[in-house]
């Protein structure tokens, strides 16, 4: 029952139909896409992809079942465009006359203005039912305008039609090196529109970034912030920001796994208190040669022998090289990587983007169905971030991940020297967010190279703090004894006991020289994470 006082409430206008894009990881970014009969700009300097995102837009669309106009305005021509098409796996010639279409509308702007060129549009969608409209050379049209406002008009114009046509209206625009909205201008049109997606190319140092940015999107959220993406045989990909697109997921913790997952080492489990956590993440911190991916291939060998498959994602050694190091330690590697339990997967060192590494991991994981990973060197995504800073936040957020996901992870990283003084952090804060941190030193004692493993940290659970030798040799890295009391252990050196060195001080002097010279008082340094 209702009175004139509480009218009855309003119907709720219908939701806005989704418009998917297709390029792999943009409507990620749009949290599903464009909307149907929007308008919308594509910015960016010569050279960004503008034209091959339009494409590879309207390619999607008329695979779908749609049909789409390329209208062009003083650009290059339809001859020069299609040959170069013709090289992207995207684009199909077949298509074209069919259900895409490509008009040049410059004779009607040069001769009529405005007035003429929106009379072509609209001719054009008639014509051809298109329900997806791309005017490449906005900046022309603009030119010809008597005024911004004339030209704000001419946007409102073709806004209202083509909302009623439901046709989706992609505008392609050439902006400046640094885009308009942080050159601090703000278009007429901007405020028109229903969003804004800017492609910038950048030089850092000697590189080349490219970077998408959505400036504004009426209706819907989006990932915040600037998204990596490349251009090749495919088109365009971009690569959402780790940090933005993991910072959707829930604030409240998954139940806590209590399972122990075996580390593949003998004797090693015992020290760690029990085993790894499942889901935790462990670092792994050694010089060259200290044993670090021999550990990591022991570690999927024995989840992979109690059927958990696992992911071997290095930088250093090829598949080849570890397969024969693997071979020769009797690791049994080889049969696992034959049944499809254990995945390598090899990086190139070569320029990469830090977002695509981190993608093509998670990929990685998803497609083998992988609970156990190894990352056999952290350098790979060092050398792959143009942004340093930005390296503990994306750590942090993909652990997260792989925790929620149940998946027990190995990180590797060398130390700075063979024999180390201080013990750092490879980056600023990640320690914080690894359950478990080994480290794997050489030592000198007696004229004589040690291994030694020590338990820097353990999550929630008590461990051995001994310092324990080991091997490598055949059926891969033992612990053995715990290491005789000493001191600057840290420091590379290890030094007697004072029990020993009040007993050398009862021999013969010549016997004292004998000896490795001693640090007598220094205490091992403490490990401490990097500041820079």
């Amino acid at each position: 029952m209702t009175d004139a006082a509480h009218p009855p409430p309003a119907p709720l206008s219908p939701a806005l139909e989704r418009f998917p894009t297709g390029v792999p990881g943009l409507d990620t970014v749009l949290h599903g896409g464009l909307f149907r009969g929007g308008i919308y700009i594509v910015a960016g300097t010569p050279g960004a992809g503008k034209t091959i995102l339009a494409n590879q837009i309207c390619s999607h669309h008329v695979r779908g079942g749609g049909r789409a106009v390329y209208l062009t305005l003083l650009t290059e021509t339809h001859g020069r465009m299609l040959a170069n098409l013709r090289t992207l796996s995207f684009f199909d010639v077949g298509r074209v006359g069919e259900s895409l279409f490509y008009v040049s509308a410059h004779r009607e702007l040069e001769q009529q203005g405005l007035t003429g060129l929106l009379q072509q549009l609209r001719a054009a969608v008639r014509e051809h039912k298109s329900s997806l409209l791309v005017v490449d050379g906005v900046v022309t049209a603009e030119h010809f305008a008597e005024s911004p406002f004339a030209f704000k008009r001419f946007i409102q114009d073709l806004q209202t039609w083509v909302g009623l046509q439901g046709c989706t209206v992609l505008l392609l625009k050439s902006a400046g090196t640094q885009g308009d909205d942080e050159a601090g201008q703000v278009q007429p049109e901007h405020t028109m529109v229903d969003g804004i997606l800017q492609l910038r190319v950048h030089s850092l140092r000697q590189r080349r970034v490219r970077e998408l940015l959505v400036s504004k999107l009426r209706g819907s959220g989006f990932l915040e912030g600037s998204h990596s993406y490349a251009i090749g045989t495919d088109g365009v990909r971009v690569y959402p920001r780790l940090e933005a697109l993991l910072g959707g997921m829930s604030a409240e913790a998954p139940p806590e796994s209590r399972d122990d997952v075996g580390s593949g080492v003998p004797g090693l489990d015992a020290v760690l208190g029990g085993g790894l956590q499942r889901g935790s993440t462990t670092l792994v911190l050694g010089s060259s040669g200290a044993g670090k991916t021999i550990l990591g291939v022991q570690f999927l060998a024995s989840g992979a022998r109690e059927g958990e498959k696992g992911l071997f994602y290095g930088f250093f050694e090829n598949p080849q090289a570890l397969l024969y190091k693997a071979e020769r330690l009797g690791l049994g590697l080889a049969e696992h990587v034959r049944s499809g339990r254990v995945t390598l997967r090899w990086q190139l060192p070569v320029e990469r983007m830090l977002d695509a590494l981190a993608h093509d991991l998670l990929e990685g994981v998803e497609r083998t169905g992988a609970r156990r990973l190894v990352i056999d060197g952290l350098v790979g995504f060092f050398t792959s971030s143009p942004y340093p800073e930005r390296l503990s936040g994306l750590f942090s957020a993909l652990t997260e991940r792989l925790h929620r996901e149940g998946v027990t992870t190995l990180l590797t990283e060398e130390t700075r020297e063979l024999f180390v003084q201080e013990i750092e952090a490879p980056v600023p804060g990640i320690s914080g967010v690894c359950e478990n941190i080994l480290f794997l030193r050489k030592v000198e004692s007696g004229a004589r190279l040690l291994r030694l493993l020590s338990v820097m940290k353990t999550r929630d659970r008590d461990n051995d703090n001994a310092l324990y030798g080991f091997d490598i040799a055949q059926g891969g890295l033992r612990l053995g004894k715990a290491f005789r009391p000493g001191h600057a252990v840290f420091t590379g050196v290890s030094t007697p006991s004072s029990g020993e060195m009040r007993a050398d001080a009862r021999k013969p002097a010549a016997s004292k020289r004998k000896g490795v010279g001693s640090r007598s008082g220094s205490r091992p340094p403490s490990p401490r994470k990097s500041g820079r």
